[in-house]
């Protein structure tokens, strides 16, 4: 049909053609004629043809119907619909086609497989095994068109070789000019004919289309602020006809044609400035609560729009927002709990620490706020402290301290609100607990005790009792793990009497009915222990809080090694290192090997019981803590004399 729609042939003179060349035979000069001419050689059965009709596109105005001056085009569609005819006719655009006088089916072509792609470039070179090959099908969602491109591209300019082709242009998707003039033909068609639609596809580029794959209906319309509601509905549908934006169930751009709106939206920096805003605020307002994996992914994309346009303090405060309540009757021990925490925090409970680590790291540097600052190195501590670098938590956690002191004591301080300044108090105090729990990871129990009780002092006198409580339960798992049993069965009363009363965080919720399971444990009241254990259970899979289910594991397989019911030890055990190295909870799993290495040991299972030794043995090591080698040889050669 041509490129462009001046070059297109009017359907009178195609089918005067058609006779002419593939029927030998003489047209008439009137089309009527023509086309029944046309229908009667297409119904001879013996002879069934097929028809293809490429690019229709060219020949469409903007409503999908033939330009005027080609309609004698939706007269031959009637003759190749026609039921007597036997024939098939296939037609390809990039558009919809709306015609009065035929049905069309429309069909989605969906991109090809490596298997088709490897096919095409058989002439290349290393094509089997080509990894590069690979990634060109995955960055252009296995495109026939693209393949076709690019092929004759790595043919004629690289000698086939495709490696060479793809570690030069793998970040420049539109490199390629053919390419690149193909979706630029299209998306200067929709600006000249239906700027609102443009308007959208262009804005759709501020999206990144990874970690979160597709954008739901309203992170389309949230990009269209200045056009009458009544008429947004419309530009999706309408813009989902094209072949320029993809739909299943909702919408993305192909990866090629992402870069060109974003290119032609970056160009303009009034636009690429509203439309991340814009888009930052749908994805915050389209997580109400983070249960799943899914929804920090979705809450976090708010964290890479406001990176996208340099707004960093804005970026690092979606890490640190709250979000929603859950009120839950169905947990039998009766807790009203808060699934209420930071998008940072979530990622932790949800056991995901490198896309925070990577957010938070990208910004920590060039952001002014001490408010902010604080929090994020609050978690960078936690998230360090879980990867196994316990002196980098340490450090972070101390920056926090600091920050925290210096913005209490800054001006700024009277411009904040009560929240803010309240907030802030509470991690000037909290970093205490966070390097009290360091060291005890360290197996530094002198260290872990003096700042958990500085911690606890502290919350007193500021009526932090929830606080209060946080420090007491660390420290009775830690008094009777190290023999002062008097101190820890204390504190376990003080922490049972308010179980149900005092409110906690998430993870400090989870915490308390682990280290008051862990505390009756060591103490001897083991049915004690299997419930508080049982608690902790049912809370981090109601709250899929992965790491506390990991440490749960370990901690049931312990009791059960105890209660010398070797099955279940074992059968917990192996989860809880299942859990824990899907995580990568370094300290946890040194823990957890180390218990699991100790249970065999008592098993009279040398061999597994040495090779579990050696495993917890290395963590430690990674960690850098002397004191927990000491601790694991100690414990296995008082276990041998036994």
């Amino acid at each position: 049909m041509g490129l462009e729609s001046g070059n297109v042939t009017p359907a009178e003179e195609k089918v005067s053609q058609i006779l002419r060349k593939d029927f030998d035979e003489e047209p008439s000069r009137d089309f009527g004629i023509n086309l029944d001419i046309l229908r009667e050689k297409l119904a001879d059965r013996a002879n069934p043809i097929g028809v293809l009709i490429d690019n229709l596109e060219p020949a469409l105005d903007e409503s999908y119907r033939f330009r005027e001056n080609l309609r004698g085009y939706d007269a031959l569609l009637a003759v190749l619909g026609d039921r007597d005819v036997c024939s098939f006719t296939l037609i390809t655009s990039r558009r919809s086609l709306i015609t009065p006088r035929a049905k069309v089916q429309e069909y989605s072509l969906e991109g090809l497989d490596i298997t088709a792609w490897r096919q095409y470039f058989h002439d290349c070179e290393n094509v089997a095994d080509s990894e590069a090959l690979m990634q060109m099908c995955v960055a252009y969602n296995g495109n026939a068109k693209v393949m076709d491109i690019l092929h004759g591209a790595i043919k004629s300019r690289f000698d086939g070789n495709i490696g060479a082709y793809w570690s030069r242009y793998r970040d420049a998707l539109l490199a390629d000019p053919e390419l690149e003039t193909l979706i630029s033909v299209e998306m200067d068609w929709l600006r000249d004919h239906q700027p609102d639609a443009y308007k959208l596809l262009f804005r759709m580029g501020c999206y990144r289309y990874q970690d979160v794959k597709t954008v739901p209906f309203e992170g389309l319309i949230c990009l269209l602020w200045d056009v009458p509601e009544p008429r947004q509905i419309g530009i999706v549908d309408y813009l989902s006809k094209t072949s320029l934006i993809e739909v299943k169930g909702e919408y993305y751009l192909h990866p090629a044609v992402r870069e060109s709106s974003k290119s032609r939206l970056m160009e303009n920096p009034e636009e690429w400035q509203s439309s991340n805003r814009k888009a930052a605020e749908y994805w915050t307002k389209s997580v109400n609560q983070i249960v799943a994996i899914e929804d920090a992914l979705q809450a976090l994309e708010s964290y890479y729009q406001y990176f996208s346009i340099q707004d960093f303090e804005k970026a690092g405060s979606i890490i640190l927002i709250a979000r929603g309540r859950v009120d839950d009757d169905s947990i039998d021990f009766n807790l009203d709990y808060l699934l209420t925490s930071s998008l940072g925090s979530s990622f932790i409970r949800l056991g995901l620490y490198q896309p925070i680590i990577r957010a938070i790291s990208q910004i920590i540097k060039v952001i002014d706020s001490k408010y902010i600052l604080c929090k994020l190195h609050n978690l960078l501590g936690d998230l360090m402290k879980f990867q196994g670098n316990i002196r980098k938590a340490i450090y972070y956690h101390q920056k926090s301290g600091e920050y925290a002191k210096e913005f209490l004591n800054s001006e700024g301080i009277n411009f904040a609100s009560r929240e803010v300044i309240f907030k802030t108090k509470v991690f000037s105090i909290v970093y205490l607990f966070n390097i009290g729990i360091c060291m005890a990871d360290l197996w530094d129990i002198e260290k872990a005790i003096s700042y958990l009780e500085q911690a606890c002092s502290l919350s007193k006198e500021n009526m932090l009792h929830a606080y209060e409580i946080r420090g007491w339960s660390n420290l009775a798992s830690i008094y009777s793990s190290t023999g002062n049993t008097d101190k820890a069965r204390f504190l376990a009363q003080l922490i049972a009497q308010e179980l149900t009363t005092v409110r906690l965080g998430v993870r400090s919720t989870g915490y308390r009915f682990y280290h008051l399971a862990k505390t009756y444990q060591n103490l001897g009241e083991f049915e004690l222990s299997l419930s508080m254990y049982t608690n902790a259970y049912k809370y981090a899979e109601q709250t899929n809080f992965n790491q506390l289910l990991g440490i749960v594991h370990f901690g049931l397989a312990n009791l059960y090694q105890q209660l010398a019911d070797y099955a279940k030890a074992i059968e917990y055990h192996k989860r809880s290192i299942l859990i824990l190295k899907k995580i990568n909870d370094v300290p946890s799993l040194a823990e957890a090997s180390f218990l699991f290495g100790l249970t065999y040991q008592v098993m009279g299972e040398h061999d597994q019981a040495e090779e579990y030794k050696e495993k917890a043995l290395e963590l430690f090591e990674q960690m850098e803590a002397p004191k927990q080698i000491e601790r694991v040889n100690k414990a296995f050669e008082e276990g041998a004399m036994k």
